[in-house]
């Protein structure tokens, strides 16, 4: 029996409801610490510790009052992109058969999790975000415990979700097992888009690995997603840093 066929358009890979409470959960901290930026004081939280005090103090500056909104702005860009890479990677290049009678549920897992992901990723990060806020301005003291208290929810939702879909998605990956045996199911990229022999590079290939493992230095979505990953510790480690 023939696999269902995949989702071809990236848009109806999307769920509308989860882009409306990423947007909601990501953007609102950014406007309030805009609006209450001239309160906060001259001294502001950098990093808690686990029982939610202030570990380190740093200059209130742009860099210091926005830091976790921007680590979730670009955490949100890493998912959003690698979502789209597994997509591309899935339905790129319709002419490869693919031995994979769950290609298209292992997709739609993939999907789902990228987008739990992002969720509770802007959830947690909106919390820290505004701690800035509540831990600088004197009348926000008592909001300190409800950051607290949603960062640490979202964060143990966030790893109780990533277990059930990698069961899932292992699960599926072992039914598939030996079903490409015997077949030619990765095949081999063009050796006329081979740099050195070993380089993939072919801007018409949506696809981000030739191989599973060779990079297509041609698609320029797999350089965004390398600027975002070494932004990421910059912005997580900055006032250490700097």
């Amino acid at each position: 029996m023939s696999p269902p066929p995949p989702v071809h358009s990236f848009r109806l890979f999307t769920n509308l409801a989860f882009e409306i409470v990423v947007v909601i959960f990501t953007l609102v901290p950014i406007i309030l610490l805009v609006y209450f930026y001239s309160e906060i004081p001259e001294r502001v939280p950098e990093y808690l510790n686990l029982r939610g005090d202030v570990e380190i103090w740093g200059s209130k500056s742009f860099f210091t009052a926005f830091r976790i909104p921007l680590m979730a702005l670009d955490l949100q860009a890493l998912c959003l992109l690698a979502k789209l890479g597994a997509w591309q990677q899935s339905v790129g290049q319709p002419d490869r058969t693919d031995p994979s009678p769950n290609r298209d549920q292992t997709l739609k897992l993939t999907g789902s999790l990228f987008d739990w992901f992002r969720v509770f990723i802007a959830i947690k990060l909106g919390a820290s975000s505004l701690e800035v806020i509540f831990y600088s301005v004197a009348r926000f003291h008592y909001l300190t415990t409800l950051t607290r208290v949603t960062s640490w929810l979202s964060s143990i939702l966030g790893v109780a979700v990533a277990i059930y879909f990698g069961y899932r998605l292992l699960r599926l990956e072992r039914k598939s097992k030996g079903v490409a045996v015997g077949s030619d199911a990765h095949e081999k990229p063009d050796r006329d888009n081979l740099v050195d022999g070993f380089c993939y590079y072919n801007p018409n290939d949506p696809t981000w690995f030739a191989d599973n493992y060779r990079p297509n230095l041609g698609n320029k979505w797999l350089y965004v997603f390398g600027m975002c990953l070494l932004l990421l510790p910059l912005l997580m480690f900055g006032p250490m840093l700097f």
